[in-house]
């Protein structure tokens, strides 16, 4: 019987592919990390100079992005299982670098927030990667390779604040956005030439003017959503984005606070520092972008020993507990390293979460599974800056923190409560596919 899925990449096929997706992953949002954590000192050369409507406009960009890629996710998703996944992952590096580019040419700051919107709607590169490497590697290799996968996001807002500190403080922050392009580009001339994906078969008896490959649009949301713990995932998954996307718009500003003038002072034993605002900004998210990496490389050993379920409801408490401790920090130095600490149990909820949904997606349906799972990641990344602006606003920046630890404790209790783990996945399950 023909089949409307692709097979997994035989032999050590799957290796090959998540290695270069990884590479794309990587080298495209390490130049996304160039120049976003920075868009409140560009929105202020863009000519706005209040602090309330510098974070107002901080705050907007992020949602705009995230509106657009809730709306069009799930499409790109289903187009995905009609089409193939590997087109759609290079459509989300070229959209993205193309608009990027733009981007280092706006004039006025409701130019910046048309053109976020209109790379939400065109971009969503670690969706369609998730998608990718899940339709391509064997079952008891998904937790594994999601959770390796989700190192090249955490490695690349790593080093890309760091590297783009130093690039935006000494050349520019518009130069930032060309060099930020030109990654993305080169990552998706590495994807086309070296991932390889199987064709997607006709459905049995499709003389080609039947219904489409791989199923309708709206039979594959179907199939999605009557899996209950694909639902309970998806709901969890947007919790956990909602931890990042909460803070890290006001994080900027919290460093701010730290400054002397316009430089931050660091001091550790043995060493000292005074860096520019840009600077210091980078090197917190870098520190964050450290911790969350070995947070993620630890999935896949914790999921095998004590289930995936047990290994993100707990990653999501303990970050819970910790968030509100940022909130104390008097420094630079403590602030960068109470965060780092966020990160390490933080870089462990969202690849383990996207094990867990791949475990439980329908067979065939990853692209449009994983197209939903970017849409919860973009309605976080829209609400996320909202409640966390408007929760500073109401209580200052320093509640921001305390709320999304409450909000994760009641994510980590929801986990224990109510997802199960999938049978044939996660511990005391042998290895495949070596």
């Amino acid at each position: 019987m023909a089949s409307a899925t692709r097979s997994p990449a035989p032999g050590s096929r799957w290796k090959q592919n998540l290695a270069f997706v990884w590479i794309g992953v990587f080298v495209g949002l390490m130049g996304a990390n160039f120049v976003f954590p920075f868009i409140p000192f560009y929105i202020k050369e863009l000519g706005v100079t209040k602090e309330s409507e510098v974070a107002f406009y901080t705050s907007l960009t992020a949602s705009a992005t995230g509106l657009s890629l809730t709306l069009t996710a799930p499409i790109w998703g289903s187009l995905a299982d009609r089409y193939g996944r590997k087109p759609m992952f290079l459509r989300a590096l070229i959209g993205a670098g193309v608009l990027i580019a733009v981007m280092g040419v706006a004039q006025a700051v409701w130019q910046l927030v048309l053109l976020r919107f209109l790379m939400g709607a065109f971009a969503g590169t670690m969706g369609a990667a998730a998608a990718l490497v899940a339709a391509t590697t064997p079952r008891a290799k998904v937790g594994y390779a999601l959770g390796l996968l989700q190192t090249g996001q955490f490695f690349a807002n790593m080093l890309g604040p760091v590297i783009g500190g130093v690039v935006a403080a000494s050349l520019g922050i518009r130069e930032s956005f060309v060099f930020c392009a030109a990654l993305y580009i080169a990552a998706a001339a590495l994807v086309y030439f070296f991932v390889r994906e199987e064709p997607i078969d006709e459905p049995e008896g499709n003389d080609g003017c039947g219904k489409p490959r791989g199923g309708s649009f709206r039979e594959n949301i179907a199939a999605v959503v009557s899996e209950r713990q694909v639902i309970f995932m998806l709901l969890l998954l947007f919790s956990l984005w909602l931890s990042t996307t909460f803070v890290r718009p006001v994080m900027p500003i919290s460093i701010d606070k730290f400054a002397d003038g316009e430089r931050v002072h660091l001091e550790v034993p043995g060493w000292t520092a005074d860096l520019k605002e840009e600077a210091a900004t980078g090197l917190v998210f870098g520190v964050i972008g450290l911790t969350s990496t070995i947070g993620a490389l630890a999935v896949a050993p914790l999921g095998q020993r004590i289930g995936y379920r047990n290994t993100v409801a707990t990653a999501a408490l303990v970050t819970g507990a910790l968030y509100p401790t940022v909130a104390l920090a008097n420094g630079a130095v403590p602030f960068a390293l109470l965060l780092g600490a966020v990160g390490l149990f933080q870089g462990a909820m969202v690849p383990g979460t996207s094990a867990l949904i791949a475990a439980s997606t329908p067979e065939g349906k990853q692209g449009s599974t994983f197209g939903l799972a970017a849409s919860m990641q973009s309605l976080a990344l829209m609400l996320g800056p909202i409640g966390g602006g408007f929760t500073t606003g109401v209580a200052g920046i320093e509640s921001v923190y305390v709320v999304i630890g409450l909000i994760l404790l009641a994510a980590g209790g929801a986990a224990f409560l109510f997802v199960r783990e999938p049978s044939g996945f996660g511990k005391n399950q042998p290895s495949e596919a070596r």
